[in-house]
């Protein structure tokens, strides 16, 4: 019997491990939320503080771990340090992510509305 093509290679443990510090990473709300600011054009630091409303601390901590990630990446112009997206699935991957959540909920809202008549 053949055996089909698998549409998804299998992944080693320690590649797992690397795929679950990605999603780690973006898992916390205020990571998601300097993304977002993110995908719209590099920001500093303290761009980055005044459009979030996290404190500087807060937003380098978590800027840090992004770097260390390589979903971020920090360029020097002049005196400031620029941070983008350094990996542009990630804008991928949350359109496809934010797509699924918008389609549930419409879902959800056309269920509702046609339930309450």
């Amino acid at each position: 019997m053949a055996r089909k093509k698998a549409l998804h290679p299998l992944m080693t443990g320690e590649a797992l491990e690397m795929v679950a510090a990605r999603f780690r990473a973006l898992g916390d709300p205020s990571r998601l939320r300097l993304l977002n600011l993110l995908m719209q054009g590099a920001r500093s630091v303290q761009e980055l503080v005044d459009e979030s409303g996290l404190t500087q601390t807060n937003v380098s901590r978590h800027l840090g771990l992004l770097r260390r990630e390589g979903v971020v990446t920090r360029s020097r112009e002049g005196n400031r340090a620029l941070y983008r997206i350094a990996d542009p699935s990630i804008a991928k991957l949350c359109n496809t992510v934010c797509g699924g959540l918008s389609d549930r909920l419409s879902g959800d809202l056309d269920a509702l509305s046609t339930s309450s008549v």
